[in-house]
C-alpha cells in the first residue's frame, strides 16, 4: 500500500484495540493462578537454585472501609503476601501490601501495577519494590510476541523496566489479556555487576474462573443480542452448530446493542462472551474497513487483536477509540474468529 494512503489511515482511521486493565487481569473470587518459581542466589549457592510452586487467589478484601480486590501469595501451602488493588479511571493500582509481619501497609501513593490502557510502545512510572528493594520503576510495552511457558503457547505482551541506582534491578514481565501474567524474571545485581538474586516465574496453570461477567445494562440501554433463527430440528448429526460467542457492540461501556454511530462518537465497545469454547480457545478481532470511499481498499483491515479464553465462558471487552479527527464515515465490520474459523459478524455504519 503507498506510504501516502497509510498515513491517511493512521490520521483519519485507525482506531486501536485499545485494551482496558480492569478487563483484562481477571479478578473474580475464586480465580488462581499457579506458576513454576525458581530462585537463584549469587555466590556459593548460584548452583543450588530453590524451586517452588507459587499459587496467587483472586478475592476481597474491606480495608479503611473501603472494599478491595485481594491477591494472596502461596508458597507451597503457606502464604507468602497479600496485596490489595484498586481500580482508578481505569488503571490498576496496588493499594496495600503486607509485610514481614504479615500486616496489610497502606501505599501512598499506589504504585501503577497496570495502566488504563496497554499497547506496544505505551510507558508509565511508579515507585514500588521489587525483590525487598525499593525501585523507581519505568516500564515500557517494547513488544507483542509469543512465548511458551508450562501452561501453553501464548502471544503475549512483553513489560519491561530497569533502575540503576546503588543495584542494577531488571524486570519483565509477560503479559496476555484475559489470562494475566505468564513470566516474570526479576533480577538484582550488585555495584561490581555481580548477580545477586534472580527469581523466574512461569505460568504453570491458567486462571481456574473466568473473569466477572459483563455488568447488566441500564433498562435505559439495554437492547437484547439477536439470536441466529433456531435451525430446524432433525433427527441426524447434520444440524448447525451451536453459537461459541454472544456479542455486544455499543457506545455504552456497560453493554448493549448498537452498530450505527456518529463520526465524532468518543468510544466503540465490543464484548464478546464465549459459549462452550474449546480448551484454551484462540479469539481473534478483526476490526473492517468495509467501504470507506477512496480511503482504503474494500474490506481493509484496520486493526485485529486476540486472546486465549482462560474457560469455555470466558468474557472479554475491548474498546476502539476515535481518531484525532474524528471516524471516517462508511461501513465497518467486526469479524470474531475462534481458533481462526470466523463465527460472528457484526456490521457496523458511521455517518455524520
Amino acid at each position: 500500500m503507498p506510504t501516502r494512503i497509510f498515513s491517511l489511515i493512521a490520521a483519519f482511521l485507525l482506531a486501536a484495540m485499545v485494551l482496558r486493565a480492569e478487563q483484562l487481569l481477571p479478578t473474580a473470587p475464586g480465580t488462581s493462578w499457579q506458576y513454576d518459581s525458581k530462585e537463584v542466589f549469587g555466590g556459593p549457592s548460584a548452583d543450588r537454585p530453590v524451586e517452588s510452586i507459587v499459587t496467587i487467589r483472586a478475592g476481597t478484601q474491606l480495608f479503611e472501609k473501603k472494599e478491595f480486590v485481594k491477591f494472596e501469595t502461596f508458597s507451597g501451602d503457606t502464604l507468602t503476601g497479600t496485596e490489595l488493588v484498586s481500580v482508578s479511571d481505569g488503571a490498576l493500582l496496588r493499594e496495600a501490601r503486607s509485610g514481614k509481619d504479615g500486616k496489610l501497609a497502606k501505599l501512598d501513593p499506589p504504585p501503577i501495577i497496570l495502566p488504563a490502557t496497554l499497547k506496544v510502545g505505551d510507558t508509565w512510572d511508579s515507585e514500588d519494590e521489587v525483590l525487598g528493594n525499593q525501585m523507581q520503576q519505568h516500564f515500557a510495552v517494547v513488544a507483542e510476541e509469543p512465548i511458551v511457558v508450562p501452561a501453553g503457547r501464548f502471544r503475549a505482551l512483553h513489560l519491561h523496566c530497569e533502575d540503576s541506582s546503588i543495584f542494577a534491578i531488571k524486570l519483565d514481565r509477560w503479559f496476555v489479556p484475559g489470562t494475566g501474567f505468564v513470566k516474570e524474571i526479576a533480577a538484582v545485581r550488585g555495584p561490581t555487576g555481580g548477580l545477586l538474586q534472580r527469581v523466574t516465574r512461569e505460568l504453570r496453570k491458567a486462571p481456574e474462573l473466568s473473569a466477572s461477567p459483563p455488568p447488566t445494562a441500564t433498562p435505559a440501554s439495554t437492547t437484547p443480542v439477536p439470536q441466529p433463527s433456531a435451525p430446524p430440528a432433525t433427527p441426524d448429526a447434520n444440524q448447525s452448530p451451536a453459537k461459541k460467542l454472544t456479542v455486544e457492540v455499543s457506545g455504552d461501556p456497560s453493554g448493549g446493542l448498537k452498530t450505527e454511530f456518529k463520526s465524532d462518537a468518543p468510544n466503540i465497545y465490543v464484548r464478546w462472551h464465549g459459549h462452550d469454547l474449546p480448551e484454551r480457545a484462540t479469539v481473534r478481532v478483526a476490526w473492517v474497513a468495509e467501504d470507506v470511499g477512496d480511503l482504503v481498499d474494500p474490506n481493509f483491515i484496520v486493526d485485529q487483536t486476540e486472546s486465549v479464553a482462560p474457560t469455555p465462558d470466558a468474557s472479554a471487552r475491548f474498546t476502539l477509540g476515535r481518531p484525532p479527527d474524528g471516524w471516517a464515515e462508511g461501513k465497518y465490520r467486526l469479524e470474531l474468529y475462534v481458533n481462526d474459523e470466523l463465527v460472528e459478524t457484526i456490521k457496523v455504519t458511521i455517518a455524520k
